[in-house]
């Protein structure tokens, strides 16, 4: 897969974006928490291109991972049959603010929704064991679903697998999803770039690993939820399960 000139692989790539992203000064001044999504394609000279929000926060930070993720120097391409080809990557990138009770800005509403309702964004991001971001929550999700799989037989992936997972009102983990690629995105790499494109071959979650995940994701402990317009609310979030050899 696509990495940087330095190694590091996919986590190393959203990292570099991640580092990138500047704080829009209005998401700031109104305390706007959330997360995004972001899809791109590596051609196979390494540049990137076809930058695109698969899943919008709002238009001020949609432009700042947009702009972040076009600041990425030439890649490393991915890799098929010893040929450079075309790829196409996506990334989660949160936007959470440290300290969020010593900033200074003015009170936007966030929009009412009953409590059942997913929101984007949010006063205050989840917080898991006492911290901001969701590294110590996706590695404990993923020792958790190895734990159960042994007794179960449920299969261990080859390739990282995107998930979408639910934060509730009262902090339980439920409805877990995966992250579906876009099929139409390779017709149109296609066209590009022939047969020098990357199709990634996306492993199947039997309902009986998905419902094992899910499973995983109840014994966690509980997180601390969302709270928009003062009140807990229910959030989604993109998680990775990772490979072992990853």
């Amino acid at each position: 897969m696509p990495e940087l000139s330095e190694g590091g692989g996919q986590a190393g790539l959203v990292r570099a974006i991640q580092q990138r992203v500047k704080y829009p000064m209005r998401a700031l001044r109104y305390g706007i928490q959330g997360q995004s999504e972001v899809s791109f394609v590596v051609a196979p000279d390494g540049s990137v291109r076809r930058v695109k929000i698969m899943r919008s926060l709002e238009a001020d930070t949609d432009s700042a991972v947009v702009q972040a993720v076009r600041q990425l120097p030439r890649l490393a391409p991915g890799v098929q049959f010893g040929k450079s080809v075309a790829c196409v990557l996506t990334a989660p990138i949160t936007f959470q603010l440290d300290g969020l009770s010593r900033l200074a800005r003015s009170k936007r509403p966030v929009p009412a929704a009953d409590s059942l309702q997913l929101y984007t964004a949010v006063e205050q991001m989840p917080i898991y064991q006492g911290k901001l971001g969701y590294k110590g929550l996706a590695a404990d999700l993923n020792a958790e679903y190895l734990r159960l799989r042994a007794e179960s037989g449920c299969f261990v992936p080859s390739t990282n697998l995107g998930l979408l997972v639910t934060v509730g009102p009262g902090g339980t983990l439920y409805d877990v999803q995966r992250v579906q690629h876009d099929p139409k995105e390779y017709d149109v790499l296609r066209a590009e770039y022939g047969d020098a494109v990357a199709v990634q071959e996306e492993e199947d979650l039997p309902p009986a690993c998905l419902a094992l995940l899910a499973q995983a994701a109840r014994n966690l402990p509980r997180v601390a939820p969302a709270f928009a317009n003062g009140k807990r609310v229910a959030m989604r979030l993109q998680l990775t399960l990772l490979a072992p050899d990853k």
